[in-house]
Formats: C-alpha cells, structure tokens, sequence
C-alpha cells in the first residue's frame, strides 16, 4: 500500500499560501517552496504538475474554508430566524468575534490573486468571482428577511448593500495589513454592525 501522501500535500498548500502572502504569487518560486517546505522537487511536482495547478489548488482550498466560516455563522445564528434583524447583527458579530481571536493580521488571498491576474487562468479567477457571488446571495437572502419587518432609514439598494459587507472584509484586510494592525477587521466589522442596526426600524 502506497503511503499517504496528503500530510506533504497540506504543508506545500500551508507554506506556499504564506509565501504568496509574504511576495505574491509571481514573486514566489517553486525553490522557495521547496526550501520552505524541505521536501524535492520530485515530490512538489508529484502533487502539484505546474505552478498554475498549484494556484488552483490554493484558492480552491481557501474558497472552502471562506464558505464553511461563511456557513457555520449561518448555523449559529439560525435560532435567530424570527427575529431577522438580530440575526444580521449575530452573524456581524460572529465574525468579530473571529477576527478578535487572530494573533497577527489577517491576509486574503483574493486580494493577492486579483493583483496581479495574469498570473492565473479564466478558471481560478472565476472561482473568486463565484465565493464572493456566494456572500453576496447570502447577505441578499438576510436583508430581504429583514425588510419583511423592517423598514430603512435611508434609500438602499439590496445588491449593493450585500456587496459592501465583501466590501468592509477585503478592504479591512488591507488596512490591517498595511497598518499591522491585527485588531482592524474586528473594530471595521463593528462599523458594519453599527450601520445595519442604524438603518432599519420597524415598520
């Protein structure tokens, strides 16, 4: 019986995203990797055929973790359902609480892909576009709850608004990021919060 090879696997997919987070995707080499990672070069290409497969894989693999968080929320805050607008915040909240936890700042690698796109084929930017379409519908879904008993203090568009919540996510990374600030997506996402709370009142 061949031996299992996913523990090789994960730890080129963990160093190789950190890597990409440390000097982008063009700016890292299959050497680096491997002298990261300590294992051959016979080794990467066994599980990886090329560097754009292993790209794939990346956001393949960050693409899920984003929608189970995204899903997992939705499970906690689903005892919340007949109170609509205390789910929104819930599910706000369930976030901070996550980003609260983080020992360093946040990285997203959306962000370092759609930098530098000609680095990646129509296949691998077109899963980003479908997570972030994912978020969208979900937060479309909990604010069409909301205004079945709500009524908002201000003109909204409901497509937009559910895009700015991906908005406040990617753009905090950057500030934290560029600020080193690990607590910067926490404190945005309580604007977030305060701001659906704000808008609605009811009907």
């Amino acid at each position: 019986m061949g031996r299992d090879g996913t523990p090789t696997r994960n730890k080129i997919l963990a160093e190789s995203k950190q890597l990409v987070f440390e000097n982008g995707f063009s700016g890292t080499s299959i050497d680096q990797i491997l002298e990261r990672t300590g294992i051959t070069k016979g080794a990467f290409f066994y599980h990886f055929k090329t560097k754009n497969t292993l790209a794939k894989a990346l956001i393949e693999e960050f693409s899920r973790e984003d929608i189970f968080h995204m899903n997992e929320a939705l499970k906690k805050t689903e005892k919340l359902k007949g109170n609509p607008l205390e789910r929104l915040l819930q599910f706000i909240q369930e976030f901070i609480d996550m980003m609260s936890e983080v020992d360093e700042p946040y990285s997203c690698l959306y962000a370092s892909y759609l930098y530098e796109p000609n680095q990646f084929d129509e296949e691998t930017l077109n899963l980003i576009a479908e997570t972030i379409l994912t978020w969208r519908t979900t937060m479309e879904r909990l604010i069409k709850d909301i205004l079945e008993e709500y009524d908002t203090r201000v003109q909204i568009d409901i497509q937009s608004l559910a895009d700015h919540t991906v908005v406040i996510f990617e753009g905090s990374f950057v500030v934290s990021k560029a600020l080193n600030g690990k607590d910067l997506t926490a404190d945005h996402l309580r604007h977030l919060k305060n701001y659906f709370e704000l808008i609605f009142e009811k009907k």
